[in-house]
């Protein structure tokens, strides 16, 4: 049972049905234990079923935020409320064991998750390789776990890379890789110091684009040189979509995420009184990287857009807000500025991270058996957010709105306020994909190479 209960009927009539593929003028019903029952144009609503008018606006699915790290956390997690508020039902958390062993991290973050009120899936961060990780890689993997972090910008050593990518895609899991050279970033963190240049600067000065391109690039060879499905990010400079791009056309099975913020915001933010919301790894950067960004989005080398939100505590490793704004920064930005259309947008934002992490079409679809996961948006909204309210996104004009938020076939929120009573997501198992990946599969990548 996908979310533990049976479900009350629930007709979604008179929108229009958007999903990655096309748009049409259809009608969703809900039900069963959380799922979609039947698409189709003007279906009659069974007996004690509620309807709700969905007239002059779009229907997507459940947005599907591909890269949170909120890990072990309670509090962060019940923070994800905003998430619902911004039309995102799904997140994958990346999980740090910070000196505890995987499996035992595992367990702490399944604990700590039950209290989101969104569904999540997880991956786990590695650190380092050995017997005792790649074993705990084989529990968590029998537990719904495809997707392990190797954080390379923490100073991961390229054969622990290696090892890590060869076990992972043995099980059928993919490696993500935080792709930043940490030895010339503590070079230069270090010439900074003793420059006397410690303030928010730093943070751009720290990590120039030439060391993300050159870490995305080895990340890409070294997935290919074991013959490895591999996902790099967040990405944030020209140089590694130029990458990303180069790898793709020769058939290596490359796919990456960037971070909302870096779509709209660039290496001024750290001239602000208070630039503490904007330390973060990878930095802003200029305009031209921004370009960059879109044009891989648009063109799907980038194919997902990521809140990045991490508790405060957990600064340095994202955002410590964000979560309701993904999407409509998007919109505003990618839909309404004439760079995406309404199709690519809900693969940039739900679709391209279901199918990244194989909880396609349960997540990111709309079509019979998928999660009942909708959003009722309205196209037309813009609202710009007052640069006297700080944060991220201050300054930043916003468009398309959730008018109503519907979770496992349940209303979570409308008319701008969470519902009282909304209950706990669930747990989203993220099976393992072709076991092996075929060995066919594997020579093809390592040939790319």
């Amino acid at each position: 049972m996908k979310h533990g209960a049976q479900r009350d009927l629930l007709l979604v009539r008179g929108g229009t049905v958007v999903t990655g593929q096309a748009s049409l003028r259809v009608d969703v019903l809900c039900g069963g234990v959380g799922e979609i029952l039947a698409v189709g144009p003007e279906l009659e609503a069974p007996t004690a079923c509620t309807v709700i008018d969905a007239g002059g606006l779009l229907v997507l699915p459940g947005g599907v935020d591909p890269h949170t790290g909120i890990g072990a956390d309670e509090a962060g997690f019940a923070a994800t409320a905003e998430a619902l508020a911004g039309g995102t039902t799904t997140i994958i958390d990346v999980m740090r064991p910070e000196g505890r062993d995987v499996a035992r991290a595992g367990r702490d973050w399944r604990h700590a998750a039950a209290r989101a009120p969104v569904d999540v899936g997880l991956c786990m961060g590695l650190p380092g390789a050995g017997g005792a990780v790649m074993g705990g890689m084989d529990t968590l993997a029998g537990l719904g776990v495809n997707s392990f972090h190797l954080p390379m910008a923490s100073g991961m050593a390229d054969r622990d890379i290696l090892d890590l990518a060869t076990h992972a895609a043995g099980l059928g899991a993919l490696c993500v890789i935080e792709a930043q050279n940490a030895q010339a970033m503590a070079y230069l963190r270090t010439a900074l110091d003793h420059a006397g240049v410690s303030g928010a600067e730093a943070c751009a000065l720290a990590c120039p684009p030439a060391i993300e391109a050159e870490a995305v690039g080895r990340a890409i060879m070294l997935a290919g040189l074991v013959g490895a499905p591999v996902h790099v990010g967040p990405v944030s400079t020209a140089g590694a979509c130029a990458a990303i791009i180069t790898a793709r056309a020769q058939a290596q099975r490359v796919q990456a995420h960037v971070l909302a913020p870096h779509l709209v915001l660039d290496e001024a933010v750290y001239d602000a009184d208070d630039p503490s919301p904007y330390l973060s790894r990878p930095p802003f950067r200029d305009g031209t990287h921004r370009r960059a960004l879109w044009g891989a989005l648009s063109c799907g080398a980038v194919g997902m857009v990521a809140s990045g939100f991490s508790p405060a505590r957990q600064a340095g490793h994202g955002m410590a807000e964000g979560l309701a704004e993904r999407m409509r920064v998007v919109w505003r930005h990618g839909v309404q500025a004439g760079v995406l259309t309404a199709e690519e947008f809900v693969r940039a934002t739900a679709e391209a991270a279901a199918m990244a992490f194989n909880i396609y079409p349960r997540k990111g679809a709309i079509m019979p058996g998928a999660d009942a996961d909708l959003v009722l948006w309205n196209p037309d909204a813009q609202a710009l957010r007052p640069a006297s309210a700080g944060g991220l996104y201050g300054g930043i004009m916003l468009g398309g709105q959730p008018e109503c938020v519907i979770r496992g076939g349940v209303v979570v929120f409308r008319n701008g306020a969470l519902h009282e009573g909304t209950g706990p997501g669930a747990y989203v198992p993220c099976p393992a994909f072709r076991p092996g990946l075929s060995a066919r599969m594997r020579q093809a990548a390592r040939l790319s190479v």
